[in-house]
Formats: structure tokens, C-alpha cells, sequence
């Protein structure tokens, strides 16, 4: 197995189109080894390339569980089942996601269809939204969304303004809220805070801190599988019943 960083991969002194392809000696086939490529970020154009000379993607930064399953799926071990239960929206999997409606916002059309057809996989209501702006005239509360997949870079309006606005009109209705129950001796609560999840090619740390720090939840990589969509939106879920706000 051999794993390769994608800047060096992509240097002047590499030839993209280098392919790797089995050796053929004395009339024998021999495989090469698995090859994986880490990845910080990625074009669909690099992406699309890497595949074609044999090549699978991490995306950086590592996490165990990302790289142990993609491990075992190169060299053919481990829980196949879940993996294909994954991809095929079983019953056990869509649970979580069946019922709740998911915002999908993205100015580029394809990443809006993959990432809307994976959550609909899953049982999930999908709308979508072509840039910051549109997103914030469909959060404008109350709302009826369960949570938000908001890519960082659109025009207009980019991922980072649109949270912002979005965490400022829930925070006017939490306190609007709390003040109301104060006044009928209530206990302060929160009641807004739909959990916005950031899509983006750019995992660098200090993106992934502007992305916490404008009030996103958390983040997935793109190019993106509908493994990792699944699992980054269904933790806040896990132990919240599908009733309505």
C-alpha cells in the first residue's frame, strides 16, 4: 500500500498522467500495490484525475475512523455489510435522517444535486438554495428546517456572512423567548439553534476555526461521500425525537 501526499503528486517534477498499471512477467499478472492519495483539498479536476490512475482519497485532516474504513475497503476486509447499508439507505441507517428536512445551499448546481439525492438516500426532505442570500430568506423563523449543509464560498453572500445572520436571528428569538417565559416564571431554555454544517475543499485549521467561530456545527470535506454526509448531520439526532420544534 502507498500512501502519497497530493502536493507532491501534483509538483512540476510528477507527471500527471503517469499511470500505474498491473506488471505482466512471464505470462503472470502482478498487482500493484493499493495506492491512496491525502489530500488537504482538491479539485473535481485533480479528483477526477487521481481515480483515472488508480488512486483513492483522504481527504487531511486524518481521522481513524475515515481511514481505518478505507483500509479495509481497498484491501477487502472488514464490515462490508455496513458500508453497503450505508450507500443503499437501509432501514436501520435512514432512521435517523427519515422525516427531518435538511437545507442544502450551494451555488454550484452538481454539488447540489449529489449531496440532495445522498440525504434523500437516507429518508431526509431535501430543499436547496443557490447562494447565502436565498438560504437566508428560507431561515427566516420560524422555520421547519432540522439542519443545514452551507458551502463557505458563493458570491454574494459566502457560507461564513449567511451563519452569522442566521445565528443573530435565532439569537433576537431566543431572548424574545426567554424573556417572555421569565415573565411567567419559567426557566430559561434556548430554542433555536439548527445545527449548519459547512461544505468546503479548504480543511486548513484556520478555515475550520472560522467556520466554528461564525457558528457552524461542524464541517465535511468535498469532494464529499455519502457516508460522510450522513454521519456528520445524524450525531444531533442520535438522542432527539422527530417532533416537531
Amino acid at each position: 500500500m502507498i500512501l502519497v501526499e497530493k502536493d507532491l503528486w501534483i509538483s512540476e517534477d510528477v507527471d500527471l498522467n503517469l499511470h500505474f498499471p498491473d506488471i505482466n512477467q512471464n505470462g503472470h499478472m502482478y498487482k500493484l500495490p493499493k495506492m491512496i492519495l491525502l489530500a488537504t483539498n482538491i479539485t473535481n479536476t485533480e479528483h477526477e484525475k487521481a481515480k483515472a490512475v488508480g488512486f483513492s482519497v483522504i481527504m487531511k485532516p486524518l481521522r481513524a475512523s475515515m481511514l481505518a474504513a478505507c483500509l479495509q475497503q481497498l484491501i477487502g476486509i472488514g464490515n462490508k455489510s455496513r458500508g453497503k447499508d450505508m450507500c443503499n439507505g437501509s432501514p436501520s441507517l435512514r432512521g435517523l435522517l427519515c422525516g427531518m428536512k435538511i437545507l442544502v445551499v450551494d451555488d454550484n448546481r452538481v454539488n447540489r444535486r449529489v449531496a440532495a439525492g445522498a440525504l434523500k438516500k437516507f429518508g431526509a426532505e431535501v430543499e436547496c438554495a443557490e447562494s447565502g442570500k436565498a438560504a437566508l430568506a428560507l431561515l427566516q423563523l420560524p422555520h421547519n428546517f432540522d439542519a443545514c449543509f452551507m458551502d463557505i464560498q458563493m458570491p454574494e453572500m459566502d457560507g461564513f456572512e449567511a451563519t452569522r445572520r442566521i445565528r443573530e436571528l435565532e439569537s433576537i428569538a431566543n431572548e424574545q423567548q426567554n424573556g417572555v417565559l421569565n415573565c411567567d416564571g419559567g426557566t430559561k431554555r434556548h430554542v433555536w439553534h439548527m445545527p449548519i454544517l459547512a461544505m468546503t475543499a479548504d480543511v486548513i485549521h484556520a478555515t475550520l476555526e472560522k467556520c466554528l467561530k461564525c457558528g457552524m456545527d461542524g464541517y465535511v470535506s468535498k469532494p464529499f461521500e455519502e457516508e460522510n454526509l450522513y454521519e456528520a448531520v445524524s450525531k444531533f439526532f442520535e438522542s432527539k425525537p422527530n417532533s416537531d420544534k
